[in-house]
């Protein structure tokens, strides 16, 4: 779930690129935003280091990024220093792009399995949830984790589905302990 300073920030981004109706350019700019800054991470050490004032930080980014990135990415990157959220940066770049994908209908899902699942039952998945959602494409990522035993895990739009072995035996677990023999 993203956090509120996330939402704050993110939601303001994301409303005037959808004003200027600029959402695959908004996109393609906060990609290539992430890959700069995570490929810095000089700069990310700087931007963070508390003994450093914020004119100091906002002239750097300035230097750096100042004709590369465009006029609104600048100001947003502005803020977000003034305000000392450099920390949260990619944090808030990551709810820009998930909300940007929403815009366009594109739903972003996260399964994890107890074991790898074939192409088959992938497709089955990605159907029954863009028949029970309103997104006309999905963004899926796919993950293995042994320790739920077997079941599924779907993580969308902050709803998780948890129909993991794991957690119907921790379930049962706690209900059982409530039992008095």
């Amino acid at each position: 779930m993203a956090s509120r300073v996330s939402k704050i920030y993110g939601d303001a981004y994301v409303s005037l690129k959808a004003e200027e109706g600029a959402l695959l350019h908004a996109a393609e700019e906060v990609m290539a935003m992430k890959e700069i800054i995570k490929q810095n991470e000089e700069l990310i050490a700087f931007l963070c280091h508390p003994q450093i004032t914020k004119k100091q930080k906002m002239e750097t980014v300035e230097n750096i990024l100042g004709g590369k990135a465009s006029d609104d990415m600048m100001g947003f990157l502005m803020i977000i220093i003034k305000k000392g959220r450099w920390d949260a940066l990619e944090e808030i770049f990551d709810y820009i792009l998930e909300q940007l994908k929403k815009l366009q209908g594109i739903g972003i899902l996260s399964v994890t399995s107890a074991f790898p699942l074939s192409e088959e039952q992938k497709k089955k998945i990605e159907g029954k949830v863009l028949e029970a959602s309103a997104y006309q494409k999905l963004d899926v990522s796919y993950r293995t984790d042994a320790s739920i035993l077997g079941g599924l895990i779907l993580v969308m739009d902050d709803r998780v589905v948890d129909s993991s072995v794991r957690t119907k035996l921790d379930s049962m677990a706690k209900h059982l302990s409530k039992i008095q023999v």
